[in-house]
């Protein structure tokens, strides 16, 4: 049996389809709880299906319909909600899994042949209505994100040196570089894009920041290893980038200032308009932030890449609470650009208490080690080395000093 308290709190719109009910069929407000799915109609009748006998299909009229049925096929729960596959996945706690990424994957698929057989027709259209300038960039805006992956990298080797001008200088040190390459084997191989490139160039600035560049280089200010905590924190900011990268905000960001002729080269195949122009809108600053759906994304994006790592995802929480207390640049801090940290800590911890519980392992990265080899890359601090031959006491002043 289930009871109240065994459902959480979230409704999805949908219905329900029983032979107990007349007509066999109703409304229901559907809610997700630790063992099953429970459909409430408008007279108050409660119809479960448990996650053990669940059967999912995906159908009706829309092609968007998530249909959860018992083995029997005596009970049917569904809904239209498009948030409803990732709740029925967590809220499963990966009982079913494998069944919501099989209908996600076709439904992917049968939305990639409608957009290939849509852009057919547009194609068509505009063949008909050559200088129609509203439909023409319309379209480049719809299929700018899909171009190759090759493109943003290429928008990012163009953009790297000009960037790094604008916000400092880069340290470059082997034994530094040692210390990023940690986290990004330990990241990368969980992305979403398997054949991006991912690097870290060290920044010598004081702000507290991190920015991410089309193709998948990630600059890291000094001022936010001096930040963070804990190495897992500083992991936190670099799987937020990352996810950044791998779900092409900025290419996005380019797509919205797509103008005729990058339209029209884009609608022909020609992306070397898309790459100046997105090299043009780097130079100019205009991606040092996102829209918050796309810190949204970065953010649990983020947090899973840490869990599938095996990394203790509670760091991004972390990292947003202890950076804060800093004295921040406002025209570029990672933090000010960002949504208010309060709701994007609550999305945070809500997304971890719904992943299946592993062990985490701390990562292997002395953060003093990295700072000290960090002022040493500066010219900060050069320790003497061991086979220096003894001099006088600094306590005396040197000749220069006493003249």
């Amino acid at each position: 049996m289930f009871d109240e308290h065994d459902f959480d709190d979230d409704e999805f719109s949908g219905g329900v389809f029983a032979q107990e009910i007349d007509g066999g069929r109703a409304g229901a407000y559907i809610r997700l709880g630790d063992r099953g799915i429970r459909a409430r109609t408008s007279d108050g009748r409660d119809f479960v299906v448990p996650y053990e006998d669940c059967r999912l299909e995906m159908g009706g009229a829309s092609g968007r319909m998530l249909f959860c049925r018992t083995s029997d096929r005596s009970l049917t729960i569904f809904t239209e909600d498009r948030k409803f596959p990732t709740a029925l996945q967590r809220a499963s706690s990966g009982g079913l899994f494998e069944q919501v990424e099989k209908i996600l994957a076709a439904g992917r698929s049968r939305h990639r042949r409608n957009l290939l057989l849509g852009w057919g027709l547009v194609g068509a259209v505009l063949a008909c209505l050559v200088g129609g300038y509203f439909a023409l960039v319309w379209g480049a805006r719809a299929a700018v994100v899909a171009v190759p992956f090759s493109v943003d990298e290429k928008i990012g080797e163009t953009v790297t040196p000009s960037v790094i001008q604008e916000f400092g200088h880069e340290l470059k040190d082997d034994d530094v570089d040692a210390f990023f390459q940690q986290i990004i084997d330990k990241l990368a191989p969980h992305t979403s894009v398997p054949q991006a490139k991912f690097r870290i160039l060290l920044i010598d600035t004081d702000d507290v920041n991190a920015v991410a560049l089309p193709g998948g280089t990630i600059m890291v200010f000094r001022g936010l290893i001096d930040a963070v905590e804990t190495p897992e924190q500083l992991a936190s900011v670099i799987g937020h980038e990352m996810t950044h990268v791998t779900n092409r905000h900025a290419l996005r960001r380019i797509a919205q200032s797509v103008g005729l002729i990058a339209a029209f080269e884009i609608m022909i195949g020609d992306v070397g308009g898309i790459i100046a122009l997105g090299a043009e809108v780097f130079q100019h600053a205009a991606l040092s932030s996102y829209s918050q759906g796309d810190e949204h994304e970065a953010d649990l994006g983020g947090v899973q890449l840490l869990h599938a790592a095996g990394i203790d995802p509670r760091a991004a929480a972390e990292s947003l609470q202890a950076i804060p207390h800093l004295e921040l640049h406002e025209s570029v801090s990672w933090l000010v650009s960002h949504p208010n940290t309060t709701a994007r800590v609550e999305a945070i911890e809500e997304l971890i208490a719904s992943l299946p519980p592993r062990e985490y392992s701390p990562l292997d990265i002395n953060l003093e080690d990295l700072r000290k080899q960090i002022a040493v890359a500066a010219g900060r601090d050069a320790p003497a080395k061991a086979d220096d031959s003894p001099v006088e006491s600094s306590d005396e002043p040197s000749d220069a000093e006493s003249e």
